[in-house]
């Protein structure tokens, strides 16, 4: 093998008519996914356990115009998924690509989760992804392709305290699978494992703490999790381009790190273990003020939830400055411009969550005057802060003139604690033609200071 092959980068797949076979699909994360797998084209089989979900996935999923099978099972049940491998397989002859989505939670102590809850995780979490593998196998290695996609948890590297018996065996289903994926190359098969960090779904409702640290954690979920949307989005991603592992979120990545610094990872896990273990729930008892504060947060966190949940905000901005039109699209020479929109959010938890795909983004509308081209013009578009990511604040928003659509992105670029006067007041944007692309216009656009107090009166809580 030559080297360049051996680090050559992997091009994106096609996956239009390839056959994808995804465990828990009813609901969540794998519902997600089979619906990005839909959009590109993709035939499914889906699985759950649940038969009524199942029928409302496929209903749903029907409407974007792929063939998809549906299959009650338990998967568990080894025959079960025995008897879905052999009827697939006379059906279709091959499976393109497995992915192992389907799964449960434990949260408890170890010393006090029984035996029989062992049994039925190890059953679900690791039986079941292996079951299917060793069903389908045979079929990728006989064809010389295929893709497993194995569905672990970030909990394999933060080991939190009550989750022991679900992070260990998501360990070892994490394992099994990256090793798998060096022992498949030889049959041109890939393997992919997956690493979700904490998803908003279904999966987290059943879950009950008998501590107060584990209920507080819970009921902070939607400020620190990722949407399945989101996850579904990043699976897919690392499928088409051939992923070894997709660690899905930072954190996870800092997890895993901190575990080989011995005196961060006791640190860590002492931290975890003193809020969240049932064992320590007597001593938190007995530190004065605490079980209150605890208790108030908890009061004061559900109810800044249920008010955030059906809460946003809206704010008026007022740009002015002027454009140039390129190429011949009009009269030479600098114009005015200037656009008065109003942005703001109507789902203020996922503007403040830092994991979510609407973190810190606003909608937009209002009119643009651009000079020569256009008078009031209805815009519609996004504000993206961006200020952790890129240092930029960004405004994309389209509208009609002429008979022709247009899209602008300005820009509020290299925003820093130092320069923020200047880079809080001037953007700089590109005017397009929304149907090829082509640079109609560039405009530097500025907020006036002397505006600033009709800003800020602007502001307005929306329900």
């Amino acid at each position: 093998m030559e080297w360049k092959s051996f680090f050559k980068k992997q091009k994106k797949a096609n996956l239009k008519g390839k056959l994808v076979l995804i465990t828990g699909a009813a609901q969540g994360i794998g519902l997600h996914t089979a619906s990005e797998f839909a959009n590109a084209g993709s035939n499914l089989i889906i699985t759950d356990i649940n038969g009524e979900k199942l029928e409302e996935a496929r209903k749903r999923l029907s409407k974007k115009g792929v063939k998809i099978d549906t299959y009650v099972v338990n998967v568990s049940d080894k025959k079960g998924v025995e008897a879905l491998a052999k009827e697939v397989l006379e059906k279709h002859g091959k499976l393109d690509i497995l992915i192992n989505n389907a799964g449960i939670g434990h949260n408890d102590d170890l010393e006090d989760t029984s035996l029989e809850t062992w049994e039925k995780l190890i059953n679900v979490n690791f039986w079941g992804p292996l079951y299917h593998i060793y069903a389908f196998l045979p079929t990728m290695k006989e064809a010389g392709k295929g893709h497993i996609v194995n569905v672990s948890s970030g909990q394999a590297f933060f080991r939190m305290p009550t989750w022991g018996a679900y992070a260990a065996i998501k360990l070892a289903m994490g394992v099994i699978s990256e090793i798998m994926h060096y022992e498949l190359r030889r049959y041109n098969i890939k393997v992919t494992t997956v690493y979700p960090y904490m998803v908003n779904t279904g999966f987290y409702k059943d879950v009950e703490s008998d501590t107060l640290g584990g209920r507080l954690s819970m009921m902070l979920l939607p400020l620190y999790s990722q949407k399945p949307e989101t996850v579904a989005r990043i699976i897919f991603k690392a499928v088409s381009s051939g992923k070894r592992v997709e660690m899905v979120n930072p954190l996870n990545n800092v997890a895993k790190y901190l575990n080989v610094f011995p005196i961060t990872s006791d640190l860590l896990n002492k931290t975890l273990t003193f809020f969240l273990s049932e064992s320590n729930e007597k001593l938190l008892e007995k530190i004065p003020g605490l079980q209150t504060a605890l208790l108030t947060l908890m009061a004061l966190s559900s109810q800044a939830q249920t008010a955030a949940g059906h809460m946003g905000f809206k704010m008026d901005e007022l740009m002015q400055g002027e454009h140039e039109f390129v190429n011949g699209f009009g009269m030479e020479g600098k114009k005015p411009m200037f656009f008065k929109v109003t942005w703001g959010t109507s789902q203020l938890l996922e503007w403040l969550n830092p994991f979510s795909d609407n973190f810190m983004v606003n909608d937009l509308d209002g009119t643009v005057t651009i000079d020569g081209l256009c008078e009031n013009a209805l815009c519609k578009g996004k504000l993206e802060l961006k200020y952790f990511t890129e240092q930029k604040i960004r405004y994309t928003f389209e509208f009609e003139a002429n008979d022709e659509v247009y899209e602008f992105i300005g820009e509020k670029r290299n925003i820093y604690p130092w320069n923020l006067p200047y880079s809080h007041t001037c953007c700089f944007g590109e005017l397009k033609l929304k149907e090829t692309g082509e640079l109609v216009s560039k405009s530097v656009t500025h907020f006036r200071m002397d505006t600033l107090p009709e800003f800020l009166s602007s502001f307005k809580i929306v329900k």
